[in-house]
């Protein structure tokens, strides 16, 4: 490996459970609800089953049928459980999933966790550098009170106006990102005179290269419902499912830098996830008193479900009451039915959380536990 490329290896664990989205939802059509889990099946390797046993029609019959699970159509078919083991199952505990009036985990369904082409869990590499971006950009400006960053911020929510559209929102909010991600990571990287600076080519953090993980196992993994947690401690179960990785498990991915391009290194990257998430225990952490924050000062917030604030910059650009404001202003756009008070501690006003084994934990948060640097033998 050439002289000016370091990598790193890096491992997260997971303080609560992680969830990152493949898009897909199973439903009670497609796997087996049990009391305390439920067993996903190979649906081709079950389809070759109904094939050989003539059992296709009755399936779409079934299909059709919106009150049957797939539970009655294997006892109406005979189908028990020797059989079905040999269609590459896989048994995730429900945790403390909690049901409600209008649905539960069957009917509403579980979100599940992306894999490979091969049915394989893994983070990839895409959330990893996402997560990072983030922590590098807010970092950068804690770190640098004057780069005017929260001017170009609150410029950004002066043009909006009143009642702006999610769509003009989604617009000026997002140009206003780009503008700041310009500002701190774009350099003239070459000398063509053509080359603008807003180039994604003149990106420095093209030279920050990020893996996906190494494969998760089917046994770290583990359905979790999403419990809303007030500043008061108020605990409100949310009927959402997600397919998680399990709280205590070991993400490993590596990070290579080309100098060329980025001279981040390992002591300014442990350095940023540390300032992020001091300045994020200070004015979010801990307003919730009775909610499961993490202590690390090297914790970091990965995948979907973490919550708004975690994934943002708004609270490492302005003071708390300000960031309350510019958070609430967000949020009451693109969730106008739900109350985000001004006048509160912290915006949003819940942390969100999940149960598993009958403790409490933040959805998404991981520990740095190791970052080595690689030894590289150079040719």
């Amino acid at each position: 490996m050439a002289k000016f490329l370091k990598k790193y290896n890096i491992e997260l664990k997971t303080i609560g459970p992680v969830f990152i989205g493949s898009g897909y939802t199973i439903n009670k059509k497609e796997a087996l609800f049990k009391n305390d889990k439920v067993v996903i099946i190979d649906t081709r390797l079950m389809f070759d089953y109904f094939i050989k046993k003539n059992l296709l029609k009755k399936y779409q019959e079934y299909m059709l049928d919106t009150g049957k699970d797939l539970a009655v159509f294997f006892k109406d078919n005979n189908i028990d459980e020797k059989i079905y083991k040999n269609w590459n199952v896989k048994e995730l505990s429900l945790g403390d999933t909690k049901g409600t009036d209008d649905g539960d985990v069957k009917g509403r369904g579980i979100e599940r966790f992306v894999r490979d082409g091969n049915g394989k869990i893994y983070v990839p590499g895409s959330s990893l550098k996402g997560m990072l971006r983030t922590i590098l950009t807010g970092a950068y400006i804690i770190q640098n009170s004057d780069c005017g960053i929260s001017n170009k911020l609150s410029e950004a929510e002066l043009g909006l106006g009143n009642n702006p559209s999610k769509k003009e929102l989604d617009k000026t909010y997002k140009d206003s990102l780009s503008d700041i991600d310009i500002d701190i990571f774009h350099k003239n990287l070459f000398s063509d005179s053509n080359n603008r600076i807003d180039n994604k080519i003149n990106d420095t953090l093209r030279g920050f290269m990020v893996s996906d993980s190494e494969y998760i196992s089917d046994e770290d993994m583990c359905v979790c419902q999403k419990v809303d947690i007030s500043l008061d401690g108020t605990e409100i179960a949310i009927p959402l499912y997600r397919e998680c990785i399990k709280p205590g498990v070991t993400i490993r991915f590596s990070i290579t830098v080309d100098s060329n391009f980025c001279d981040y290194d390992k002591e300014k990257i442990i350095k940023s996830i540390g300032c992020f998430y001091e300045n994020y225990w200070n004015k979010v952490s801990k307003q919730f008193k009775k909610a499961p924050i993490s202590n690390d000062k090297y914790t970091c917030f990965l995948g979907g479900g973490a919550g708004f604030e975690s994934k943002t910059i708004i609270y490492s650009s302005f003071d708390r009451k300000k960031a309350v404001d510019f958070t609430s202003n967000i949020l009451i756009v693109l969730f106008p039915d739900a109350k985000h008070d001004k006048d509160t501690d912290v915006s949003p006003r819940v942390v969100n959380c999940t149960k598993y084994n009958s403790n409490k934990y933040l959805f998404g948060a991981c520990s740095l536990r190791k970052f080595e640097e690689e030894q590289m033998d150079f040719v």
